[in-house]
């Protein structure tokens, strides 16, 4: 498996974590839905990225974990709409 499809997959089960109601529309969107693949993989970046700051924060570096943790509620919220539309779809 390469680098970028191995860190979708840390996303997408970041996500189902995060997402605990989704994770049956996550699991038939991964194998479904190919654009999904980017957004959890964006999804495991954005946390490593966010982890590793707030690990290692120092001054100054407050904002951009902010940012971090804004763009990961994103990438959350975009993923609820996507299985919230695809069960719209499905009815």
């Amino acid at each position: 498996m390469d680098a970028a499809r191995e860190a979708a997959r840390r996303g997408l089960l970041k996500l189902m974590l995060r997402l605990p109601s989704f994770r049956g529309q996550l699991q038939l969107l991964w194998q479904s839905d190919t654009s999904l693949e980017a957004l959890c993989e964006a999804y495991e970046d954005a946390t490593a990225t966010l982890e590793r700051l707030v690990r290692n924060s120092g001054i100054g570096e407050e904002g951009l974990a902010d940012e971090y943790r804004r763009v990961c509620l994103e990438l959350e919220s975009d993923v609820r709409n996507r299985c919230l539309s695809r069960t719209a779809r499905s009815r």
